[in-house]
C-alpha cells in the first residue's frame, strides 16, 4: 500500500505496519531509506509516516537511537571538542561530564532526556554542596553539546534550553594582608622557588604564564616582557606549550625595579647552573627552571607553595592568592582600573571590578574622605 508522497506503507502482521521513507541524503548525495514498525492501525502508520516526511523536508528529523547521554557526551568529547578547544579546557570538559553529567543523567536515552532530569541534576548538585558556579559551568558544557546533538540530527530540540541555571556563587577572592604578605616575602627563600613567588607578586602572572615565560620573550632593556606562551600538565599530553587562552590574555608588561633585580639574579643564578650541570644542562629558554635548565612542573610549583605557607606557620592560601595580590596593590596604589585589568589579562574591566569589589570599596572611602577634605580647604582658603 502506498501513502501519498514517496514512501510506503506494507502490513507485517495483525495491527503491525511496516512504513519506509527517504531519510536525509548522505554527504555524498547517496540516496538513504528508513524502516519503522509501527504497531496500530494502517492511519496510524500513515500518519507517522507524513510525519517522518514532514521532518525530513523541515530539516528536522532526527534519526532514532538509543545512544545513552553518557556516550554522546563521550562522541561529543573526541570529535567536536577534540578539534575545536584547547587540550587544558577538554579536560575541564571530561571532569565535568563524568563526575556530574555522567553520575546523574548518563545512564537516560539521549533522545529521552527531559528539561526535568536536567533540572533535578542541578538540584542535586546543589544539595551535594557544590557552588552554583560550578553547576552553571556544567549548564554551558551541556547545552553547548546538546545544541550539537541537534544540528547532528540527534535530537528535535534542546532541551537544557528550557532549563535555569543557578546564579552564580558570590566569592571573595582570598588574600593575605599586607603584614602576613611581607613577611612571606621577607622569608620565603627557604623554597627552591623563592624568585617565582617574588616575581608572581611584582607582575600578576598566572602560574602557567609564569612557567611558559622565556627569556626571548623579555626585554631587559626597555624593562618587558611579553605574555606569548603558557606552560601546562595536561592528561594525555605530558607538559605542553600553548599560547594564552584569550586575546586579552596575550599581553605586554612593564617591569618595575624590583621585577628587573628578581630576573637579572635569575639570570645570574642559572648562568652558574649551566656552568656546574655542563653537558647535561637542558637549553629549553626559560626563565624559570630546575637546576638542570628543564622546565618546572606545574603541580610542583604548588606543592611547594602549599608546604612553604605550612612551615611559615602562615593562614591558608593557594599560588593564586599571590597573583590576586598584585591587583589590589596596583588600585590601592592609584593605579586605574583599566590599566590593572590590562596587566592582569581580564577579559573586561567590568571582571577586574568585580573580582575585587572590596577594594574598590575602600577606595570609593577613601575618595569621598578626599573629597571632604578638598572642600574644607577651599573653603578656608576663600575666608
Amino acid at each position: 500500500m502506498r501513502a501519498k508522497g514517496s514512501g510506503s506503507v506494507k502490513r507485517v502482521g495483525k495491527k503491525r505496519y511496516m512504513i519506509r521513507y527517504d531519510a536525509p541524503q548522505e554527504t555524498d548525495g547517496s540516496r538513504v531509506q528508513k524502516a519503522e514498525v509501527v504497531n496500530g492501525t494502517y492511519k496510524q502508520a500513515e500518519s507517522l509516516l507524513r510525519e517522518q516526511q514532514q521532518a525530513v523536508y523541515q530539516g528536522t528529523y532526527v534519526v532514532k537511537t538509543k545512544k545513552t547521554v553518557t556516550q554522546f557526551m563521550e562522541h561529543w568529547l573526541v570529535t567536536y571538542a577534540a578539534s575545536n578547544t584547547r587540550p587544558r579546557t577538554q579536560m575541564g570538559y571530561r571532569a565535568h561530564i563524568r563526575r556530574h553529567v555522567g553520575r546523574h543523567i548518563g545512564g537516560i536515552q539521549l533522545q529521552l532526556l527531559r528539561a526535568e532530569h536536567i533540572q533535578r541534576m542541578y538540584q542535586a548538585m546543589l544539595d551535594d554542596g557544590l557552588s552554583g558556579t560550578t553547576v552553571r559551568n556544567v549548564h554551558r558544557i551541556l547545552s553547548q553539546a546538546l545544541g550539537h546533538a541537534v544540528k547532528w540530527s540527534e535530537l528535535v530540540r534542546n532541551p537544557a534550553d528550557a532549563v535555569t541555571a543557578p546564579r552564580p556563587s558570590p566569592s571573595r577572592i582570598k588574600m593575605w594582608n599586607p603584614s602576613t604578605l611581607n613577611r612571606f616575602l621577607d622569608q620565603c627563600e627557604i623554597s627552591r622557588f623563592s624568585d617565582l613567588y617574588r616575581f608572581t607578586m611584582r607582575t600578576g602572572l598566572r602560574r602557567g604564564e609564569l612557567l611558559g615565560l622565556r627569556w626571548k620573550d623579555v626585554d631587559l632593556k626597555d624593562k618587558r616582557l611579553m605574555v606569548v606562551n603558557t606552560l601546562q600538565r595536561i592528561d594525555g599530553h605530558g607538559l605542553l606549550e600553548s599560547p594564552p587562552k584569550t586575546s586579552r590574555s596575550r599581553r605586554s608588561l612593564a617591569l618595575g625595579q624590583e621585577a628587573m633585580a628578581i630576573l637579572r639574579s635569575v639570570r645570574s643564578k642559572q648562568l652558574e647552573q649551566r656552568l656546574r650541570a655542563g653537558p647535561a644542562w637542558r637549553d629549553t629558554g626559560y626563565v624559570f627552571t630546575l637546576s638542570d635548565g628543564r622546565p618546572i612542573e606545574p603541580g610542583s610549583v604548588t606543592r611547594d607553595f602549599r608546604a612553604t605557607v605550612v612551615k611559615l606557620g602562615l593562614s591558608e592560601l593557594n599560588l593564586h592568592g599571590l597573583r590576586h595580590a598584585f591587583a589590589p596593590l596596583m588600585l590601592l596604589a592609584g593605579v586605574s582600573a583599566k590599566v590593572v585589568s590590562e596587566m592582569m589579562g581580564h577579559s573586561s574591566v567590568m571582571v577586574t571590578l568585580d573580582t575585587y569589589s572590596h577594594v574598590v570599596q575602600g577606595l570609593q572611602e577613601h575618595a569621598v574622605s578626599a573629597l571632604d577634605q578638598y572642600l574644607v580647604e577651599v573653603k578656608a582658603a576663600a575666608n
